[in-house]
């Protein structure tokens, strides 16, 4: 089921919800209940290579760190 980002017009709360063609989308803001909110756009998940080996930082113990003067890229 997709799960989408809402933002509240009035209070600005930011909010998670599971929309489905039977629920739809949330009818009110879950913080203070006003009925005007808006879909957030935002960024599909990326997948990951089932065989690829995991990136890993300088250390090797996590991600990519992404400093100028670390010349690893993954």
């Amino acid at each position: 089921m997709p799960l989408y980002e809402f933002g509240c017009n009035a209070c600005d709360h930011v909010f998670d919800a599971l929309v489905t063609k039977v629920s739809g989308e949330p009818a009110t803001c879950p913080s203070c209940g006003n009925a005007e909110v808006r879909r957030l756009i935002g960024l599909p998940a990326q997948g990951r290579v089932k065989d690829a080996a995991p990136a890993t930082n300088c250390r090797g113990d996590g991600p990519p760190c992404g400093a100028t003067w670390c010349g690893r890229k993954s």
